[in-house]
């Protein structure tokens, strides 16, 4: 399991690894899509509550573009 700590301005402190350096990177990508959201939201599960309803309209929007 990769062990380091992300300071507030990005810097991995720890091992400076390939694979601690994508989580790092995929920290950053959560953080910034998530910029705009509650921290209470997201607790309550609103990106599942999100992919969930998309999931649902994805093919509705689908098959009205085909007809």
């Amino acid at each position: 399991m990769p062990q380091f700590i992300v300071t507030t301005q990005g810097e991995i402190l720890g091992e400076d690894t390939p694979e601690n350096r994508e989580i790092v990177r995929r920290i950053h990508a959560c953080v910034a899509a998530c910029e705009q959201i509650p921290t209470e939201e997201l607790e309550k599960g609103i990106i599942q509550d999100m992919c969930n309803a998309m999931s649902q309209i994805i093919p509705l929007l689908q098959q009205k573009k085909a007809s």
